[in-house]
């Protein structure tokens, strides 16, 4: 028996794509606007420009002319969204669009596919929407059915309370995967944000997680800091396993059995997490990896990623080396927003 979706899976055409895709921005919203408000954002990297919560003032300076007791404003924005299931907008089309917006709202044009525009088409998209001077500025997004995934499970971790967000993001991402809207790669690059855990990352070669967070399949896993993948390499094995001096290691899943090596590895990488205060003794997920190198994937657009990014890198550098040492150099020549 299928289990039940709110999202409607017999039929794939664009107009059904879409419908299902404003029912999942539709039902985040109800849910708790603060959460498709911090969706956007991250879909968009955007810190603080895109409001839907009202701000509540009072005293507000009144531009000059006395002081306003009460204030109440909620920002005009509007996003146009142009779907495709797999290919790409004719980019002519795409820019008549924007005549749909007006000059005094934040705007969000997203382009919706499994695939992205290059990096030269979407800097010629930008270029051609700053002719447009009487309309303003309008920012522009190639989005993939992965990143509205990624992003939703994001944060569905980061609120694992909510119960009605946590059935949202399965459904949709069940939808996504059931309809082949996202791509299919065996060249999938994870990057993950470290922080001060960065040295026992490449250190130890490892990327520690919760073992509660659910992940799309990739192949490769990246150390990313400083606005850039400074390390890659192949996910050699992942592991959940608990810790401690009395029991030792116990293993609760393992895609791989288990090595002597890896063993040792993971075992004096938890031991020292833990004296570092990371506390990753138990319920957490280890990706250990292989053919571990250099490189330098660097990110042009401000602000840093929300923990994790995933890459097709064929969209990067085309037919994907088998050495792992020539993929990190050719990724040194190459960048993303």
């Amino acid at each position: 028996m299928a289990v039940l979706n709110q999202f409607q899976q017999y039929s794939q055409g664009e107009n059904t794509v879409t419908n299902n895709v404003l029912l999942m921005l539709s039902n985040l919203y109800e849910i708790n606007p603060k959460y498709y408000e911090e969706y956007i954002r991250g879909l968009t990297e955007d810190a603080d420009r895109y409001e839907v919560i009202p701000s509540f003032l009072q005293q507000v300076n009144n531009r000059g002319n006395g002081i306003i007791d009460g204030h109440i404003q909620v920002r005009a924005s509007k996003i146009i969204i142009e779907t495709k299931l797999h290919g790409l907008e004719w980019i002519d089309k795409l820019l008549k669009y924007s005549d749909s917006f007006d000059e005094n709202e934040f705007k969000l044009l997203f382009h919706l596919s499994s695939k992205k525009y290059s990096q030269q088409q979407i800097a010629e998209i930008n270029d051609r929407l700053k002719e447009n001077k009487l309309i303003g500025n309008i920012n522009f997004h190639s989005l993939t059915y992965q990143d509205l995934v990624d992003q939703l499970k994001e944060l569905a971790n980061n609120y694992q309370f909510e119960h009605y967000l946590q059935r949202l993001n399965e459904h949709f991402e069940s939808y996504c995967l059931g309809m082949a809207l996202m791509p299919k790669s065996n060249h999938v690059l994870r990057a993950m944000a470290c922080g001060q855990s960065f040295d026992l990352n490449v250190k130890y070669k490892f990327y520690f997680d919760l073992a509660s967070r659910g992940y799309s399949d990739f192949n490769y896993l990246g150390i990313y800091k400083w606005k850039s993948v400074r390390y890659i390499g192949k996910v050699e094995n992942m592991i959940v396993a608990n810790w401690d001096e009395t029991n030792g290691l116990e293993i609760l899943e393992q895609k791989f059995e288990l090595t002597n090596d890896q063993r040792e590895r993971l075992i004096n990488a938890i031991k020292e997490s833990d004296e570092n205060g990371w506390g990753v003794e138990s319920e957490h997920r280890f990706f250990l990896l292989k053919d571990f190198e250099e490189t330098d994937f660097g990110k042009t657009t401000p602000g840093g990623i929300f923990r994790v990014r995933y890459f097709n890198l064929e969209d990067y550098i085309g037919k994907v080396p088998k050495k792992m040492k020539e993929i990190a150099e050719m990724l040194k020549s190459k960048s993303w927003k």
